[in-house]
C-alpha cells in the first residue's frame, strides 16, 4: 500500500490533527464559494421546484447508500478511493464528479454542482457545516458511537433510514434493509449446517498495520449475527478496531483469521517474513482466508450483505 492509500486509510484515527489547516482552506474558499452560489441562485431554485435531486456525498459510505436506493450521486469526494476499496453494485456512473479528498473537499467544486442535498460524516465535515449548509441541505452522520449507548450495526440501519427518507426513497430503503435481513438468515443457516457456530474467528486489517476489529464494531457485529465468535474481546475503541503488533495474535491460534489487505496477501514486512507469524496455529493449518482488498468494513447494508456473503463462502 502506497504512503497516500495509508493515509487515507488511517484518517479515522487522525482526523482531528488537521483542524487548523481546515479552517484556512474555510476562509481562502468562501469567497469562491459565495460568487459561485450567488451565480448558481435561480438554478438552485429551479432544481428544488422540479425536484430533480442532487446529491454529493463526501464519505464512501454514503455513496453505496445512494447507490442502493438507486441514485446516483452528482458529486463525490474521492472517487478513485472509492473504486479501490469499495466494490458494491451498482457503480458509479462516469459522469459523477470528484469533489477532493474526503478529509478536505472542495467546497467550490461542490458549490459548482448545485446540490441540494449534501452528506458527510461528522467528525470530518463539522467544521465546515455552516458553509455546506449555505450551498444545500446537508446532513452529517456519526457512525462510530459509544458502545455503552448503541452500536454501530443500528447506527448502519438507522443513517440508511435517513438517508432514504430525505431522499424520498423509503420504500426502496426498506427493501435493502429486507434483503439484508434475509441474507444474513441464509448465511447463518450455512454457517449452522458446516457445524462452524463454535468456532471463533478473527477480523484484521493491515494499513500497513494490523487491526483486529472489537465487539462494537459493524463488521464484528454482521459476523456474529450470522453466527460466528470473535475471539478478539479487548478494550473497546469508538472506531471499531485496535491497532496491535505480531504478538497480541499468539493466543488466537486456534481462531479462523480472516484478514483485508493490499493485493489481498499479508504484508512480508513486519508479518509474513517473520518466524513468530508462521508458527501461528492459523498460519500452519492453513485457516487464512483473504476476503479482498475491495471489502469495505465500514460501509451499509450492501457491503454488510456481501461481508457476510465472502465469510462463509471462506469457511464453508
Amino acid at each position: 500500500m502506497n504512503h497516500e492509500d495509508t493515509k487515507d486509510r488511517k484518517e479515522e484515527e487522525e482526523v482531528f490533527m488537521n483542524l487548523s489547516r481546515r479552517k484556512l482552506l474555510i476562509t481562502t474558499a468562501a469567497t469562491a464559494v459565495s460568487v459561485a452560489c450567488s451565480q448558481q441562485k435561480s438554478s438552485v431554485n429551479q432544481v428544488a421546484k422540479t425536484n430533480d435531486l442532487r446529491v454529493v456525498a463526501l464519505e464512501w459510505t454514503y455513496v453505496e447508500n445512494l447507490l442502493a436506493l438507486g441514485i446516483q450521486p452528482v458529486g463525490v469526494a474521492d472517487i478513485a478511493g472509492y473504486k479501490k476499496y469499495v466494490n458494491i453494485a451498482p457503480q458509479l456512473a462516469p459522469n459523477v464528479q470528484d469533489v477532493g479528498t474526503r478529509q478536505e473537499p472542495s467546497l467550490e467544486a461542490i458549490a459548482q454542482l448545485q446540490p441540494n442535498l449534501i452528506l458527510g460524516l461528522e467528525l470530518r465535515h463539522e467544521p465546515i457545516l455552516k458553509t455546506l449548509f449555505s450551498i444545500g441541505k446537508t446532513l452529517l452522520f456519526n457512525p462510530y458511537i459509544d458502545p455503552k449507548t448503541g452500536n454501530q450495526f443500528e447506527e448502519m440501519q438507522q443513517t440508511f433510514r435517513q438517508i432514504a427518507q430525505a431522499c424520498d426513497r423509503v420504500s426502496r430503503g426498506e427493501i435493502v434493509l429486507k434483503n439484508l435481513q434475509n441474507s444474513l438468515t441464509e448465511s447463518a443457516a450455512k454457517i449452522k449446517d458446516a457445524n462452524l457456530t463454535e468456532n471463533t474467528f478473527i477480523l484484521g486489517q493491515f494499513v500497513p498495520e494490523l487491526r483486529l476489529f472489537t465487539q462494537n464494531a459493524l463488521a464484528v457485529q454482521v459476523l456474529e449475527k450470522i453466527g460466528l465468535k470473535n475471539a478478539w474481546n479487548e478494550k473497546l475503541d469508538r472506531f471499531g478496531f485496535n491497532t496491535i503488533g505480531l504478538e497480541s495474535l499468539l493466543p488466537l491460534g486456534k481462531s479462523h483469521f480472516l484478514y483485508i489487505a493490499e493485493n489481498n496477501q499479508v504484508p512480508q514486512q513486519g508479518f509474513a517474513s517473520n518466524p513468530v507469524w508462521k508458527r501461528l496455529e492459523f498460519v500452519k493449518d492453513n485457516r487464512l482466508y483473504s476476503l479482498g482488498e475491495d471489502t469495505w468494513v465500514f460501509g451499509g447494508p450492501l457491503s454488510a450483505k456481501i461481508l457476510a456473503e465472502k465469510v462463509v463462502k471462506s469457511l464453508v
